[in-house]
């Protein structure tokens, strides 16, 4: 690289990628499961109830990937689906109470480090920021569109 602020850019970049790669080792040791199952494990115990197309919506991922999750969770004891009995058809999502022990040793941000630093960027901020990671897109080759939809921990082990 010839030019010093692409060479900076990129440092940074590489900064933010290991920040992510070691909170979510950080949220594996300590609570057994990974970045995006406790994401999901904080979704539910912000919403208790919460459906699984709401939580998809929630967490700005496919419906399929928290399914699939959430059949890990179920599995390890720390959500359980309850049918409404208005109509079965409709599953709600609780943790248990294994699972909110799970979620009490997690370190924080729960929702991963940069989800909760773009929610706290001011508005003017994080519209440049939007703009200018679409103006890098456009120039790179390669790129997944469809990786959108998939929790960082997934994309950055």
């Amino acid at each position: 690289m010839t030019n010093p602020l692409a060479t900076e850019t990129l440092k940074q970049l590489r900064i933010i990628i290991s920040a992510v790669r070691q909170h979510f080792r950080a949220l594996e040791e300590a609570c057994g499961v990974s970045g995006a199952q406790i994401w999901i494990l904080s979704a539910i115990a912000e919403t208790p109830g919460i459906t699984v197309s709401q939580l998809g919506k929630t967490l700005s991922v496919h419906v399929s990937t928290v399914s699939n999750m959430l059949d890990k969770l179920a599995k390890a004891g720390l959500v359980e689906r309850l049918r409404r009995e208005d109509d079965r058809r409709v599953v709600n999502l609780h943790l248990t109470a294994e699972g909110q022990a799970v979620l009490a040793r997690a370190p924080q941000p729960l929702t991963g480090l940069v989800p909760h630093a773009l929610e706290n960027l001011p508005e003017p901020a994080l519209v440049r920021l939007n703009e200018d990671l679409a103006l890098l897109i456009q120039q790179m080759q390669y790129v997944d569109h469809g990786n959108a939809d998939k929790p960082l921990s997934v994309l950055v082990r």
